[in-house]
């Protein structure tokens, strides 16, 4: 019975594409997630664990970098972390050792519990309840589309004119400065991107990063959106929906540091044009440690989800034994929220070991 881990570079899509489609994955997903030579740039996406030629165990990695401490270390999210085959008893574990070896960093956020027990176990840092989920329900359609999720046999969403009721109405915003929305990710959010963090570790991403996250994605349509004064903007946001169920939204926001007026019309701009496309509800993903953007959120109505999303940071080579911050800030555009954030994964038939 020959075994074996591989890196992802040297298995063949159709067998990742077969072991990710029982997950519930479609072969469009995992093509764009694992195979896009654009975003992955030679380096390394996963690794599998091999039994008799076909995949047991597989975990994904999406990279990026991290400021920490005044340097800038390679680091990866892991995302698609399971064990099919239940003889691989450890092998979850060894999946994580493996991708060890090309990152300083591998961190996750949220998981069910079987993951994070896991996980903490090997973590440099972990923070329970890092990550939170604030959301703006904005017609009755958000509240039947969830409870369609809890009891799929009832049909509590079948009638689309009830799912159109506003549970609120956002008032036009008399504003000075003007609003541009622009298809797809803008180039314009660069410079917001590349705005300095006074954090101790903070994700550096850039536009490649949210073009592939967000604009790439074969499932979502996004816009831009942003102040129009002067030749930089002073605060933006990256809207996207799935094009299968358009009534939920997800979203980033950014603001320059003193532009928390800017940031607050821009947000009441964002979730009156999410209105006007009968938009159902809009989803933020914010750390903790973020208070200028809860308050934000809080005074626009936001509600925060009862359940937090942990965090887990494993350190290697350099970084090991090294005293790990809390990453912050935290988004949709950490790990893979960005494409499920409306459509939560049934995970009860994967075996996390």
């Amino acid at each position: 019975m020959a075994t074996s881990f591989q890196p992802l570079s040297s298995i063949a899509p159709a067998a990742l594409i077969e072991y990710l489609g029982r997950e519930g994955n479609s072969a469009e997903i995992v093509q764009w997630k694992y195979f896009d030579s654009r975003f992955n740039r030679n380096r390394e996406r996963g690794y599998a664990w091999v039994k008799d030629g076909k995949i047991g165990g597989f975990v994904g990695l999406i990279p990026f970098q991290v400021a920490m401490n005044g340097r800038i270390a390679e680091a990866a999210w892991t995302c698609d972390w399971s064990v099919q085959d239940q003889t691989g008893k450890g092998t979850g574990i060894l999946l994580i050792r493996q991708a060890q070896e090309n990152y300083e960093f591998l961190t996750q956020l949220g998981g069910n519990e079987a993951t994070q027990r896991i996980i903490s176990r090997l973590a440099a840092k972990t923070v329970n309840d890092a990550g939170i989920m604030f959301y703006l329900p904005l017609r009755l359609g958000a509240i039947l589309r969830t409870a369609r999720r809890r009891a799929p046999h009832l049909p509590f969403d079948a009638v689309d004119l009830l799912n159109r009721v506003p549970l609120r109405r956002p008032q036009r915003m008399a504003s000075a400065t003007a609003v541009i929305i622009e298809p797809g990710v803008s180039h314009v959010l660069s410079s917001m991107l590349e705005t300095k963090e006074c954090r101790d570790m903070y994700s550096r991403y850039d536009l490649g990063y949210v073009r592939w996250q967000i604009g790439d994605c074969p499932i979502l349509t996004s816009e831009t959106c942003y102040l129009a004064e002067g030749s930089i903007p002073r605060a933006a946001a990256l809207v996207w929906r799935h094009k299968i169920s358009p009534g939920f939204w997800g979203m980033v926001l950014w603001s320059r540091k003193g532009a928390d007026r800017d940031a607050d019309v821009l947000l009441s701009h964002v979730i009156r044009h999410v209105y006007e496309c009968h938009g159902f509800l809009v989803s933020v993903v914010v750390s903790r440690l973020e208070t200028d953007v809860i308050e934000l959120l809080k005074n626009q109505q936001f509600r925060p989800a009862p359940r937090r999303r942990p965090l887990h940071i494993i350190a290697s080579g350099k970084a090991r034994g090294e005293p790990v911050p809390e990453l912050s800030p935290l988004s949709f555009l950490d790990t893979d929220f960005a494409y499920r954030f409306a459509q939560p994964l049934d995970l009860s038939r994967t075996v996390y070991v």
